[in-house]
């Protein structure tokens, strides 16, 4: 039986993204490498619209939380964290690590960081030098507007580290424009890439910062990465997973196509209209900050465990809930390219899942193409 995974981490891969991870290895001590690297660091910049360059490790998007943590933290800083799940939770968790004075403040899962809660609490904590938050709450489908809440601190304002793991290529996310001091991100997810790469970048405020400070991590040494990745043909300081750099570079020319982010937004939007028409309740109510990336929602019957496992009988693989939600949730991700036939293929194997519990069987389909054409 032929399976769709629709997690929000792997996701489903284009065709010639695996054609290009399959290409024979190269040495990563030579100018073919090198190129690759350059061509992948331009289509980066591109989607970031930034003029720095980004970091790349042979990790998980965890490892790229981690070399911010140890590289702008220890026991002599005071962090303020923002946290509205599951992974802001990580985030604080990997920090304190370093021995960081931690001022911890939660959003209520399902509901973003507003921007006067952030400010608020730097406000509170002038001696603070850095500020944890997430663009993309995976466990609970939210997305946070960082350059509100950015644009809501005061002047002197701490660094802003953001994880981005599972936001960066789903949707817009601007770090130089808005302000971010350091970004983390994974190849999973938004970068329609098989796991193994993480991805940093840095402000020159952030370079700088970095610079004056004793790091703890070898491997994840972020000024040892930025020298070979200032190097005239730019090289990494260890072995590569080449084939995942092959991936990356064709993965980024969809990512960075003209109406990306438009598509991955109209995909949510109607996803989530024939989720609720099928009496579903999406765990995100203000469609403002529901994720393109990924949408959460239970069965207000408290099937949703039963209406999961009979989605995987189906052949049709979601994620399930986290922390609290543990078999309280259902996540359906839309990072790759769905269209209306994948929209169609969801909704239809939910409708199958719940059995009996069926409502609104005439409905949910015409509602869902409905959001779908009035999102063009």
């Amino acid at each position: 039986m032929k399976r769709y995974l629709m997690t929000p981490g792997p996701v489903p891969v284009p065709d010639e993204v695996s054609l290009a991870e399959a290409r024979p290895l190269i040495g990563h001590r030579g100018a073919d490498f090198s190129a690759l690297f350059t061509r992948i660091e331009d289509k980066l910049s591109r989607l970031l619209r930034s003029s720095g360059k980004t970091v790349i490790f042979p990790s998980s998007g965890t490892g790229a939380l981690e070399s911010l943590a140890v590289n702008f933290t220890g026991p002599d800083t005071k962090v303020v964290s923002v946290s509205c799940g599951v992974f802001g939770d990580r985030f604080r968790e990997i920090t304190a690590l370093t021995g960081a004075v931690m001022v911890n403040v939660d959003v209520t899962p399902g509901e973003a960081a507003a921007p006067e809660t952030a400010a608020k609490a730097v406000a509170e904590n002038p001696d603070a030098s850095v500020l944890l938050l997430t663009q993309n709450e995976t466990s609970t489908g939210v997305f946070n507007r960082i350059d509100e809440i950015i644009s809501a601190l005061p002047k002197n304002r701490p660094l802003v580290l953001v994880d981005g793991v599972s936001s960066v290529g789903a949707m817009p996310c601007f770090p130089e424009a808005w302000g971010i001091d350091g970004l983390a991100a994974a190849s999973q997810k938004g970068l329609l890439t098989p796991p193994g790469l993480g991805l940093v970048w840095l402000s020159e405020r952030g370079w700088d910062a970095v610079s004056k400070r004793k790091r703890s991590s070898y491997y994840f040494d972020l000024i040892r990465q930025k020298k070979d990745l200032d190097k005239e043909a730019p090289e990494n300081p260890y072995t590569p997973p080449v084939s995942l750099y092959f991936a990356l570079d064709a993965a980024l020319d969809a990512v960075c196509s003209e109406g990306w982010f438009a598509l991955r937004a109209r995909a949510a939007r109607s996803l989530a209209a024939g989720i609720e028409a099928l009496g579903f309740e999406l765990l995100v109510k203000d469609e403002k900050y529901r994720s393109p990336g990924v949408t959460a929602f239970s069965h207000p019957s408290g099937c949703t465990s039963e209406t999961a496992k009979a989605l995987k009988a189906l052949g049709v693989e979601p994620a399930g809930g986290q922390g609290r939600f543990k078999g309280r949730l259902i996540r359906m991700s839309h990072y790759h390219d769905v269209r209306w036939p994948e929209i169609s293929l969801a909704l239809g194997s939910l409708y199958a899942a719940l059995g009996e519990r069926r409502s609104g069987a005439g409905d949910f389909m015409k509602r869902a193409f409905e959001v779908w054409e009035e999102s063009r």
